[in-house]
């Protein structure tokens, strides 16, 4: 008998898939933490369903299930991916991928497809207990699916968040960027659930009138233009130094963050603006943590457009160097957008913000030398300790001076001056933001 007979090929996904998605699916769906977490998840659903059913108070109890499908689909699963290239890098396999073809994007999304898959799994498996939620208390179920929906796809954007950060080598480093703002969003949700029991209204129903179509497909943008951010901040930290990632993502973070600011000026909402803080803010982050590129086929494609090229060159060529431009040119359109709808003094204030950004930009790239390629983590870290120094002055500010001094000098440092501005009025509000502008 011939044993290779007795061998079946393995057909359980489709060849069309990504290689990199099929293999870290495999090993994330036999991972035990998945399991476990699959099924604790449901031992505890079960018992919840069972006492919505019998108890009185079903509706303090729902919130229980809530919280549960958030805390597994938002915050368990997309940590998963926290050394999802931290390993790589350390294991030195990231060689051997590239070796098949795989390029650093395609790398980076099987890492984000594999955790989203997963979270996807467990946000199906949930629906039977919305359905005998509805069946026993009547609730919306077109509502809950909804919000189901939404928390996987808040659960998808966090995973590639975290998937981004898992670029930084340093594991301290990942886990205080990632734990101190998954400390204070959990003391949130507690305080907010808090107040719901406490005011009255135990549950929060997210009904049809309240989410609009237009609303769920802006919020399913959005969250599709923060995974590509996100994945293409990782991409471009363990992408050989020949890519050409800016060439793409530059300019559609740049069409992104324009169309946000001429939305908010039409409309007059000021979430768009928001949005395109929020937008601007990553974009630059990403372009001012880039190492400098000095090889030249990677500006062989600007070159050919002549003058075009040679125009968009200072802005899309990669590295730091065109990253502070790019950063300048997103920032002003949104602090004319602000203007616009505002006034002068948000404008001001937002214009303070970008200055501490550029602040911290420019300590990287000090202190880096060229000689540093993990500048994103050098710039994480570099936030936290200009924040630190930040609080140190202030409380020095504050401590030195009396009940009707005015604590001037906070506006030494643009981190410093935007909290300062609260303990002013009048017309030394104005000459506060005055300082702080030219400080």
């Amino acid at each position: 008998m011939n044993p290779a007979a007795t061998l079946t090929p393995l057909n359980d996904f489709s060849d069309r898939l990504s290689p990199m998605v099929v293999k870290e699916l495999r090993q994330g769906l036999r991972a035990r933490g998945f399991g476990a977490l699959l099924l604790g998840t449901h031992l505890l659903l079960i018992i919840i369903t069972l006492m919505t059913g019998s108890a009185s108070n079903a509706e303090e109890i729902r919130w229980m299930l809530d919280g549960l499908a958030t805390l597994a689909l938002c915050i368990l699963l997309p940590l998963r991916g926290f050394s999802a290239l931290a390993d790589e890098v350390r294991l030195n396999t990231l060689d051997m991928l590239v070796l098949t073809r795989l390029s650093a994007g395609r790398i980076v999304f099987g890492k984000w497809a594999s955790i989203s898959a997963q979270t996807l799994l467990i946000a199906v498996s949930l629906m039977p207990y919305i359905v005998a939620r509805y069946v026993f208390g009547g609730s919306d179920l077109f509502s809950d699916l909804t919000v189901l929906g939404l928390k996987w796809l808040l659960g998808s954007v966090i995973a590639a968040a975290i998937v981004a950060i898992s670029a930084v080598k340093q594991p301290w480093l990942r886990s205080l960027v990632i734990g101190v703002p998954l400390f204070f969003s959990t003391f949130g949700i507690f305080g907010l659930f808090m107040a719901m029991s406490f005011g009255g209204s135990s549950r929060m129903s997210v009904s049809g009138p309240t989410v609009s179509n237009l609303m769920l497909l802006l919020i399913c943008a959005g969250a599709v233009w923060a995974v590509f951010a996100f994945l293409s901040i990782a991409a471009t930290r363990i992408a050989p130094a020949a890519s050409r990632l800016s060439l793409i993502k530059r300019p559609i973070h740049t069409i992104t963050l324009l169309a946000l600011v001429l939305s908010g000026i039409f409309s007059g909402q000021v979430v768009f603006l928001a949005a395109a803080v929020f937008v601007a803010c990553i974009a630059s982050i990403d372009a001012l943590t880039e190492p400098l590129n000095s090889i030249p086929s990677v500006y062989v494609p600007l070159y050919r457009r002549g003058l075009l090229g040679a125009l968009l060159t200072p802005l899309l060529a990669p590295g730091w160097a065109s990253g502070f431009a790019l950063s300048f040119i997103l920032g002003l359109c949104v602090i004319a957008g602000i203007g616009v709808v505002e006034g002068l003094e948000d404008a001001t204030l937002s214009g303070i913000g970008a200055c501490a950004l550029w602040m911290v930009g420019t300590l990287v790239c000090v202190f880096s030398k060229g000689r540093s390629q993990d500048m994103l983590g050098l710039f994480v870290g570099m936030t936290l300790l200009v924040y630190l120094l930040s609080a140190m002055l202030g409380l020095v500010s504050y401590g030195t001076l009396g009940s009707d001094d005015l604590p001037w000098l906070l506006c030494l440092l643009p981190t410093t001056a935007i909290p300062g501005i609260s303990s002013v009025s009048g017309d030394t509000k104005n000459t506060f933001l005055v300082l702080s502008c030219l400080f």
